[in-house]
């Protein structure tokens, strides 16, 4: 989101938005991770010389927590001051 104009309610609203959508992006990696671990435990399988289940959810986990964080700031956050004036031209 661009720089705003919001008021007191909808700058508390956009917090919270964006606090959910942290929230929720956290699981998906944390989901992520654990089922990469549990789905490839007993495999057996190996990926540069360590297995395959610490290279899906180490290397895997963070590349879908960058490409994560990109999305979310793109498209949750906001940009905005967090001081409760209404215009940003009353601190004269």
């Amino acid at each position: 989101m661009k720089n705003m104009n919001l008021s007191y309610a909808q700058k508390f609203k956009a917090m919270n938005r964006e606090a959910l959508a942290t929230l929720v992006l956290a699981v998906i990696i944390a989901v992520f991770f654990w089922g990469a671990i549990f789905a490839l435990k007993d495999s057996g399988e190996f990926l540069f010389s360590m297995p395959a289940w610490f290279v899906v959810s180490c290397i895997g986990g963070y590349a879908l927590s960058v490409i994560g964080v990109i999305i979310v700031v793109r498209l949750f956050m906001a940009d905005f001051p967090l001081d409760d004036r209404e215009d940003p031209e009353d601190e004269r």
